[in-house]
């Protein structure tokens, strides 16, 4: 998992479609040292599925599925790697070093959750921020949202994978970086009475497209000319 949180999340979303046979949260690791983290789960086949024909030989099974972070992990695999056998086996100044590690990728861990958690912030004000503060920030997905919706009196209704990708591509392809500099190209350029979303997204990137023109041959002329 990319951030600490979702391995709630998985539990939970396990727990439901499959029959939990531990308490994932149990550790035996003492909370004043640092090591492997991880959650684990074993889980077995729900009750009512062993009715089905595909289901009715796998009663007694069980997997173990571990949940970990990209940091976990980088523990889990450096230390496995490093130190196959076991840990008191090993020169106490190295495990100080060890654990060192570990407290480092436990504190990446925790600043990834922090921020994650101040860019859903962000973007829960951007909705809601008058559209004269919008008009002050650099361009993203949620505040080109805000934009597109303001000039086509609610007309774009683009879903969030959508928007992300039109978002990105009116920052690559046209070099738009900030809110007001999109918003005064396709202010009052469009009448979107009679438009669907498709007819309306078709003329923001004519307006773009001629404008990316204007500027580039004012560019080979300015060349041409020193």
């Amino acid at each position: 998992m990319l951030f600490p949180k979702y391995k709630d999340k998985v539990v939970e979303l396990l727990s439901k479609d499959f029959k939990l046979l531990n308490d994932p949260y149990k550790s035996t690791q003492s909370p004043d040292k640092f090591g492997y983290s991880s959650v684990h789960l074993i889980l077995g086949v729900q009750k009512e599925w062993l009715n089905s024909p595909n289901w009715k030989n796998h009663a007694k099974k069980k997997v173990e599925v571990q949940i970990r972070t990209l940091s976990e992990h980088i523990w889990a695999e450096t230390s496995h790697s490093l130190f196959y056998k076991k840990e008191e086996n090993i020169p106490k100044i190295i495990i100080r070093d060890l654990y060192k590690l570990s407290a480092i990728l436990e504190v990446v861990d925790d600043k990834l959750q922090d921020l994650k958690a101040k860019v859903e912030e962000y973007f829960e004000y951007v909705k809601t921020a008058s559209f004269e503060e919008i008009l002050k920030m650099d361009l993203n997905s949620e505040t080109f949202r805000r934009v597109m919706v303001e000039n086509s009196n609610n007309i774009y209704i683009a879903d969030d994978n959508t928007n992300k990708i039109l978002s990105s591509r009116i920052e690559k392809e046209y070099n738009i970086l900030n809110v007001n500099v999109l918003n005064d190209l396709i202010k009052g350029k469009i009448n979107s009475d009679s438009m669907n979303e498709s007819e309306y997204l078709e003329n923001v990137i004519q307006i773009l497209n001629a404008e990316k023109i204007r500027i580039d041959e004012g560019q080979k002329e300015g060349s041409l000319q020193s």
